[in-house]
């Protein structure tokens, strides 16, 4: 039994206080800045800390430092002379923000944009920071100003405006600014708009310079109803490339009206726009997926010449691979700096993408869309993740495995696309956990007769009776790979296999196979990952009195189903921020997932009929609540804006009302994913606690 004194226990405190890399960017020819992320358990906070490699010849110089909580975000310019800082400080009861411009140690500019707009936004769906050509100019995102009182019109700031859902706590207004330091502009900050008297309905994100008055942006768009449905987690939302013109004069001038050109056809569900520029060209080259459907699906790659506006699709969506053949591009989005020149002149991009149940390192060829696979076959099942290129031969990229820590890895890729690895960073372990990480070993297993279905098992080389835990993935359409990720790595490493199966419907199998889940949620998924428990018990793997199961989200939905479909199978289990009834749609920032995975067309006036309705209950785990026998704990983030919370309040409550053995844990600072610090510690806790006591009884 767990004491207070293990809250969180050593091994899993130890693991998430291993840094993972976030981001990194080459600062001339030979030194590389990284940004990277720690869990601090004593202050309750993720830290980010700055580590600087020097390459020579034969060693790698590392310096850190951390990247004081002020600074929110920060990008090197091009050329590497100067340093874009997005700072915000907390020294009185207001927040100050700052933007700030640094060549070596010397501030080269600075401004309090205060007042100028709210927090900045640095997420990967909306946010970018990026330097014009001339590196007198930079664009980046925040919350734009609400309007002052209109005298004509009392009631507007009543007036209902959508938020852009899970994660960004309430903000609606993302808006680009551009800081123009140069001596004509007198160190303007001011906010981008359409210049057009009819401007179109959308809000415009995640920017980047084309030119110096021309800017790049994504534009979300506001459906029929005025919604603008959840953003994060779902690459299915309707967002067009847009080209922005700024003005020949901004003086005097409040707000930047741009000449807006549309270059991406409507129906589109576009991000990660990059530039290219050689050879006097300039490209754009960016992936997409279909708008509406499934919430990921496979990519798209299109380039476009600027020049020109003649767009072309370099990697089409994949239906369905053969087995060892490419499967499609996943990938949530390009790094900052994809691209890479052959000494043959040729161009290509670089990014990481899901194949099956690992991610790789693709090189794409921009002249005829071909795919290569840069990422080496070892037995340690590696992931992968491109983090920058120097944009000629070498690309910096993290890999981690379930029982190997994130390092950092330098590759050269030579003139025939073959690719050289050198190791620049290994994080340190303690002693004990470099022998728990080492006893585990990692194997993928192909499920019979539930093509493409496969489980990835982490457990001891040494120790081969164990309890097994199955942890179902979320979305549905997302996926699990053998990526570090160290709540199920502490549970390996503390006596427990743990089972994560790739059931239909995820990623990295090929579209055909996304799409086979929609109105199947609710038998082909709990089929599948039924059937990868038995096959694990019938090869030994597992054994069939020691079984228990995890799950979050579509993960808790696959689970709930689990325990009421099968409730002799499991001992023991943990559902966080479940669905439950996929006929409550009231709270959920994402009303078409519903709709979409009982295989109903969703459209903006849509409703949940009585018709509907019956058929999203007899599809939910609710249906079989009757049938529970498994001990449970319930896992909510009070902030969540995903899945209503009357789902699990429900569930727990009709659980605890027949007497079932049933608890529920709510987090009043965590949201859907339920990832501070404290509260995936708590979780993590808490479940030890539970299935140790299962298993001891």
């Amino acid at each position: 039994m767990n004491s207070v004194a293990d809250f969180p226990s050593r091994v899993y405190r130890e693991l998430t206080e291993i840094p993972s890399f976030k981001s990194a960017q080459f600062q001339g020819s030979n030194v590389i800045r990284t940004t990277t992320s720690t869990q601090d358990h004593a202050l309750k906070t993720n830290r980010k800390t700055v580590k600087t490699f020097v390459l020579s010849t034969d060693t790698v110089l590392v310096s850190g430092s951390p990247d004081g909580s002020e600074v929110v975000a920060s990008l090197v310019s091009p050329s590497g002379k100067y340093l874009a800082v997005l700072r915000e400080t907390n020294d009185s009861a207001d927040k100050k923000r700052y933007v700030e411009v640094w060549a070596d140690d010397r501030l080269h500019a600075a401004e309090n944009v205060t007042d100028k707009h709210g927090t900045f936004y640095t997420d990967e769906f909306t946010s970018s920071i990026s330097f014009s050509p001339s590196e007198t100019k930079l664009v980046y995102v925040a919350e734009g100003k609400e309007p002052d009182n209109d005298t004509a019109d009392p009631l507007s700031k009543f007036r209902f405006i959508p938020d852009l859902g899970e994660t960004y706590g309430g903000k609606k207004r993302p808006t680009i600014f551009l800081c123009d330091w140069s001596r004509e502009a007198g160190r303007a900050v001011l906010p981008l708009t359409f210049a057009e008297v009819n401007s179109p309905s959308v809000l415009l994100a995640h920017p980047v310079f084309a030119s110096d008055d021309k800017i790049i942006a994504l534009g979300y768009e506001y459906s029929e109803d005025g919604r603008l449905l959840g953003i994060v987690y779902c690459r299915n939302r309707a967002a067009s490339v847009w080209q922005l013109t700024l003005p020949n004069d901004s003086t005097g001038k409040e707000v930047l009206a741009c000449a807006g050109l549309k270059l991406t056809s409507t129906g589109l569900a576009c991000r990660s726009p990059r530039i290219l520029r050689y050879g006097g060209q300039t490209k754009l080259v960016f992936a997409s997926n279909s708008a509406g459907g499934p919430h990921d699906t496979c990519s798209k790659v299109d380039i476009l010449d600027l020049d020109k506006l003649e767009p072309r699709t370099l990697v089409e969506t994949v239906h369905d691979p053969k087995p060892d053949a490419f499967p499609g591009l996943y990938t949530a989005s390009f790094p900052a700096c994809p691209f890479l020149q052959s000494p043959s002149k040729e161009s290509f991009l670089v990014v990481s993408s899901v194949w099956r149940s690992r991610t790789t390192v693709l090189l794409i060829s921009l002249a005829n869309g071909n795919v290569i696979d840069l990422t080496p076959a070892t037995e340690e099942q590696w992931s992968w993740t491109v983090l920058c290129t120097d944009g000629k031969s070498r690309v910096v990229c993290a890999r981690s495995a379930l029982t190997r820590p994130p390092e950092l890895v330098l590759g050269e890729v030579d003139a025939n696309a073959q690719a050289s690895w050198k190791v620049l960073y290994t994080p340190s372990v303690s002693d004990d956990l470099r022998r728990r990480l080492d006893d585990l070993a990692i194997s993928i297993h192909a499920i019979p007769g539930r093509y493409p279905v496969e489980t990835i098992v982490v457990r001891s080389k040494t120790q081969k009776s164990r309890p097994c835990i199955t942890v179902p993935h979320g979305g549905p359409h997302s996926g699990i790979t053998t990526a570090f990720a160290p709540w199920f790595s502490s549970f390996a490493a503390e006596g427990y296999t743990v089972a994560l199966p790739n059931y239909t419907g995820g990623s990295g199998f090929g579209e055909k196979y996304t799409r086979s889940l929609l109105g199947q949620c609710g038998r082909l998924d709990i089929d599948d990952c039924m059937e990868s428990v038995r096959y694990l018990i019938k090869q030994g793997i597992s054994e069939e009195d020691k079984q228990y199961a995890f799950g979050g989200s579509h993960g808790g939905f696959i689970v709930a189903h689990l325990i009421g479909q099968f409730p002799d199978t499991f001992k023991a289990a943990a559902i966080r921020s479940p669905v439950i009834n996929l006929g409550e749609t009231s709270t959920t920032d994402i009303p078409d997932w519903y709709f979409v995975e009982i295989g109903v067309e969703f459209r903006p006036d849509s409703i949940m009929t009585p018709d509907v309705y019956k058929d999203a209950f007899a599809m939910s785990p609710i249906l079989y609540v009757d049938r529970v026998r498994t001990p449970l704990q319930v896992y909510l983030g009070l902030k969540d804006q995903r899945v209503s919370l009357d789902q699990g309040k429900k569930y727990y409550h009709v659980l605890k009302a027949k007497g079932k053995e049933v608890e529920m844990f709510c987090f009043k600072d965590d949201g859907h994913a339920l990832d501070s610090v404290e509260g995936a510690r708590a979780v993590y806790y808490a479940a030890k606690t539970l299935f140790a006591r299962v298993q001891g009884d």
